[in-house]
């Protein structure tokens, strides 16, 4: 086949597929120009986030009301700036009055080393409402609070990255909003007493902070013998009550002996997270010996020791502590 044929094919074929190539070719332009057109477009990307600083994270179906969030963000802003500018005293007039007493002492100075604890440098801080807990009908919203460092304010550089956080917990008090810090959730004037012809136990207060309940004690030996409460040489000495049954330890490990006619007054400790919906009961001390004869558990037989418990008046005593 020699080119003039070859020609002739080709011009044969164009002629009879004319349409074809038509169309085909503006399909291809379109294609062309649609990717050209994609190619040069920017397309910024949305940002998506699920943070949600005032839902619960313990419990997401809870959130703070609309009308708190905006003055708690100002709240949690002027404090740490306050903090920041070592303005400690402005700070320390944000927070209620019951924080003041009975976690800081009424001391600005006390109330300085816990924010150089938590903000020893400028921070940054970030909120999360952490979980509301409901004390005698009011909710409280307890937030925890993340402190950054702030690099720029530092001149920190090649740092690990860590942070510090306490719960910051804030309530409606007479149509305004009240703020507590370091972990303080509320106190309360208990007044109860159980008492009988050994010995009178009077529950004075207390003081809840979002992991503990610290109670204050007064203990009345009428009796003249020696009166233990604990020693660590029975189970279930002194334990706090709940609404489920549950019974915590006290946490301190120090003996509560009490000489004849003596009266005594201390602070006790136990595990309780605030709002894990428990509420409360009473303090139960289980194992209250009046003992003739005692010669304490430091280097003392065993035989001794079990001899004095066995002559000893024992018996139980409970005091309500829920409102």
């Amino acid at each position: 086949m020699n080119f003039t044929e070859i020609r002739l094919r080709i011009r044969h074929f164009l002629r009879r597929n004319k349409r074809l190539l038509i169309v085909i070719l503006i399909i291809w332009l379109i294609i062309f120009i649609i990717n050209t057109l994609l190619k040069n477009r920017r397309i910024d990307p949305t940002p998506t986030t699920t943070y949600e600083p005032h839902v619960s994270v313990l419990d997401t179906s809870s959130s703070t009301p609309k009308s708190m969030q905006e003055p708690i963000e100002e709240m949690i802003k002027d404090y740490v700036d306050a903090c920041n500018d070592g303005n400690y005293q402005k700070a320390f007039d944000m927070l209620s009055d019951d924080c003041k007493k009975y976690e800081f002492n009424d001391d600005v100075e006390e109330f300085m080393k816990h924010v150089l604890i938590k903000m020893p440098t400028p921070k940054k801080y970030s909120i999360q409402d952490y979980s509301i807990a409901k004390i005698d009908n009011e909710n409280m919203y307890i937030y925890e609070v993340k402190y950054i460092d702030d690099y720029l304010a530092t001149g920190l550089t090649n740092s690990t990255y860590a942070f510090t956080s306490e719960k910051i917990v804030f309530y409606t008090d007479n149509g305004k909003i009240v703020m507590n810090v370091g972990d303080f959730i509320y106190h309360s004037d208990v007044k109860s007493l159980s008492e009988n012809e050994y010995l009178k136990i009077d529950v004075v207060d207390k003081t809840v902070e979002y992991e503990i309940e610290k109670y204050n004690i007064k203990f009345l030996n009428r009796s003249n013998n020696t009166v233990v409460i604990a020693d660590g040489e029975e189970s279930d000495e002194v334990d706090l009550i709940l609404s489920s049954g549950e019974r915590r330890n006290r946490q301190e490990t120090n003996d509560i002996v009490i000489k004849p006619f003596e009266e005594i007054e201390l602070e006790m400790t136990f595990p309780k997270f605030s709002d894990d919906g428990d509420i409360t009961q009473s303090l139960e001390f289980g194992q209250i010996r009046v003992m003739e004869h005692y010669s304490g558990t430091e280097d003392v037989d065993e035989a001794t020791i079990q001899d004095e418990i066995n002559n000893s008046t024992k018996f139980s005593m409970e005091v309500k502590v829920a409102k």
